[in-house]
């Protein structure tokens, strides 16, 4: 009889031992072996991350950047792009429209230029290369008035064409501008025949997007946005404010007019030839009411100018006396 208990024993043992051995391998599901690296996007390793030595990395999910004031508190922006630092020299991200076109730059860049991309938006490299240079390795030639992709070539010469290159907030010629390390750069090229219907294509917040700062005055007092009723919450999302701020404004679309992202917000509608607000209609440069607007200093349509990274939006009534 002892014998018998000591064998059931042992079977209990066994029993108990096999199913915690079974139940291990679960631990790290779904991705499986939870000690074993995921592969990256290329399925050919791991990620290399930088130690904690390196100062060039990506990951600005949760920081302020100085070029845009980009801090996305209320986007649950992850920003799987950019959360893990890449071991190179020089790092950043860039977007390139050709029309109502976001170009892959990922798919057509081939690193032989010593540039490369860790992702649609983030480049990389270990040589000091031009703007020129990095575009060209995507595919994109681009000089100060013109730009070729795919055949076609775009020419500030022509009416209704414009080409704008900007770093930040600053507008470069791309065969003179030596790319720095975090550089957020912006390729556009505008034409008449592009036909964009603001506010045009929504732009993911883990994508490199478009921010700005804008100065809306009624009677010389300051309209301000840090107002809940401003604030991202059940507003647009290719429009909006967030976190409480009123700088910067965040566009999720590299179409989106001055006049659409106005008319967004409660209480102000922007129409071809007046502001409103709060039920008032201020006309353009009306004796009834001037009402002017203008990016970074010059006067443009609200409702033909497509919001630029880096814009300084300033908007004023005057109500007659």
């Amino acid at each position: 009889m002892e014998r018998q208990s000591r064998a059931v024993k042992r079977a209990s043992m066994a029993l108990i031992v096999g199913l915690l051995v079974a139940t291990a391998g679960c631990a790290g599901l779904p991705g499986g072996d939870a000690g074993t690296p995921a592969p990256d996007s290329t399925g050919e390793g791991t990620v290399e991350t930088a130690d904690s030595n390196t100062t060039n990395t990506s990951d600005t999910t949760t920081e302020s950047n100085e070029s845009d004031g980009d801090s996305h508190s209320n986007e649950n922006e992850s920003d799987s792009n950019t959360s893990t630092a890449i071991d190179a020299e020089y790092t950043g991200e860039m977007a390139v429209m050709v029309g109502d076109e976001r170009v892959d730059l990922a798919a057509n860049i081939d690193g032989e230029d010593g540039i490369n991309m860790a992702d649609s938006d983030t480049w990389y490299t270990n040589e000091s290369v031009t703007l020129s240079e990095a575009l060209r390795s995507a595919g994109v030639e681009a000089e100060e008035s013109t730009l070729t992709y795919d055949g076609e070539t775009y020419d500030e010469s022509t009416d209704g064409t414009n080409i704008i290159y900007r770093v930040g907030s600053h507008e470069v010629d791309p065969e003179e501008y030596t790319l720095e390390s975090d550089d957020k750069i912006w390729v556009l090229v505008e034409t008449d025949g592009s036909d964009v219907t603001p506010p045009g294509e929504y732009i993911p917040p883990e994508n490199l997007h478009v921010h700005g700062t804008i100065d809306f005055t009624v009677d010389g007092e300051e309209l301000d946005f840090s107002q809940d009723k401003y604030q991202q919450a059940g507003h647009n999302d290719h429009f909006h404010f967030e976190g409480g701020h009123a700088s910067p404004w965040h566009a999720h679309s590299a179409h989106v007019t001055v006049g659409y992202a106005m008319s967004t917000l409660e209480g102000i509608n922007v129409s071809d030839d007046a502001i409103t607000y709060n039920g008032t209609a201020y006309a353009f440069d009306s004796e009834d009411g001037a009402a002017t607007v203008k990016v970074n200093g010059e006067s443009v349509d609200p409702n033909e100018y497509y919001l630029k990274n880096g814009d300084s939006v300033t908007i004023a009534i005057e109500p007659s006396d």
